[in-house]
């Protein structure tokens, strides 16, 4: 299982704190295969794209991370930095690694980019509305 503490690089005077809890508490729980509780992160009607893949809605997302662990027996992602769009910014872009080992033991890693855009209930709390992934099409095995 991976670790559930998850730190990255950010400028703390200006990325909300709110969100920086929210990232880093999205990737533990992918990581740890927590689907539902990732799910929770986002909005009811949350967009995510990576490569060809566009789905929307909350329960959408859950599917497909669910599939996504079809094919892993573990999965880490290490956030290296945080970029908010400014100060009290409702969207972030990140550079990140994700470390997999598939179910026959390959292990592979790549490096992508990430947009989170973030939107508040009526309650005040973080949630995420669109996430886009951009990934090196060029993974590489370790």
């Amino acid at each position: 299982m991976a670790s559930t503490t998850k730190t990255f690089k950010s400028d703390d005077s200006v990325l909300d704190p709110a969100i920086k809890s929210h990232i880093t508490t999205l990737y533990a729980a992918v990581d740890n295969q927590e689907l539902e509780i990732w799910g929770a992160h986002f909005t009811e009607d949350a967009v995510l794209k990576k490569g060809t893949s566009n789905v929307k809605g909350r329960e959408n997302l859950v599917e497909l991370v669910t599939k996504s662990w079809s094919n892993f027996q573990s999965r880490d992602h290490t956030v290296y930095s945080v970029f908010p769009f400014g100060p009290k910014a409702e969207e972030v872009m990140m550079h990140g690694r994700s470390n997999n080992v598939s179910k026959d033991g390959q292990a592979s890693t790549f490096t992508w980019a990430a947009r989170m855009h973030f939107r508040r209930d009526e309650d005040g709390k973080v949630l995420i509305d669109q996430y886009t992934i951009i990934t090196d099409p060029h993974p590489s095995t370790i």
